[in-house]
């Protein structure tokens, strides 16, 4: 069904519903377990818990969904492994550090640097790929709009948390590598096989260095247990979604819907989390969205398939 493309468009969208949920439900998590900012560990523990059950989930998805034949020898096991360590393992241990450290709403708005970094890493791996202008502007609000949520130019410095928003825009480095890298590679591959093994794979780094780290336990009340499965839920699902969606279609143009996530991340970020919605986040956000869609206008008229 996701060959068509009007139909794809809808479930990524689904999937940048879900995970714009991520953030208030992974923030709600380290509120009812009381893990707090210095709590690296509990907050890596709690990471790779979340995706080894998504990973379960995963192949529950292939036993139940999957129509394709898997064939052994077409498995590749190398793109199973960097996915594995690029897109669970790296991206996510800095991204539940990082949540810990800022607001879900501005983590939201630059995450959604996200299509700019898979237009400029598709240029590197993907030749096929042109630079135009309009490219170069919508960089440019993108960039904007980073700088205005963080206070503008003078309040950079005081307000930006390298511990923070630093390592958010990080893990969206890690996220963008991943998608391209997705794109390029993933056409022959099982992508409920691929997502399930990725977890499965990623999570279990994540769970030891938790462990270390923090050698504590934490009591996992009903509330919590709950809150985990919904994050192995978006995980599993919003990924099959995407890999499946990356098989047909550019990421680069697909990318452009990733805009979605800090508007979804936004909204439940104040209604759940009570956060404020700033003028600058405001402002931030819009310059955001209008790069994003100036960027969407350039593929659609310059992109070379």
């Amino acid at each position: 069904m996701l060959k068509n493309k009007k139909i794809a468009i809808i479930a990524t969208l689904i999937a940048m519903l879900l995970w714009g949920s991520a953030i208030p439900t992974i923030k709600t998590t380290y509120l009812e377990l009381g893990v707090g900012r210095a709590d690296t560990g509990a907050q890596l523990f709690i990471a790779g818990i979340r995706f080894f059950l998504a990973g379960v989930l995963g192949f529950v998805y292939l036993k139940a969904f999957n129509k394709e034949k898997i064939v052994k020898e077409d498995i590749s096991y190398k793109y199973i492994l960097v996915l594995s360590l690029t897109q669970t393992f790296v991206q996510y241990l800095i991204y539940y550090i990082a949540l810990s450290n800022t607001a879900g709403v501005k983590a939201a708005i630059i995450q959604s640097t996200n299509a700019f970094m898979v237009v400029l890493i598709s240029l590197v791996i993907l030749p096929t790929e042109k630079v135009h202008p309009k490219t170069i502007f919508a960089i440019v609000l993108g960039t904007l709009g980073i700088i205005v949520v963080n206070g503008g130019i003078s309040g950079m410095s005081t307000n930006f948390n390298p511990r923070g928003e630093g390592l958010i825009l990080l893990s969206t480095f890690f996220n963008a590598l991943s998608s391209v890298y997705v794109r390029k590679n993933g056409k022959n591959q099982n992508e409920y096989l691929v997502t399930a093994s990725q977890f499965i794979i990623g999570s279990i780094p994540l769970i030891i260095i938790g462990k270390i780290l923090y050698p504590l336990g934490l009591d996992f009340t009903p509330k919590a247990v709950l809150l985990l499965l919904y994050g192995a839920f978006i995980s599993a699902t919003a990924y099959v979604i995407w890999n499946t969606v990356l098989k047909y279609h550019s990421a680069n143009e697909m990318g452009m819907y990733k805009l979605f996530i800090p508007i979804f991340g936004s909204i439940l970020s104040v209604i759940i989390l009570g956060e404020s919605f700033t003028r600058n986040l405001f402002v931030g956000l819009v310059l955001v969205i209008l790069g994003s869609l100036v960027l969407n206008v350039d593929i659609r008229k310059y992109r070379k398939n």
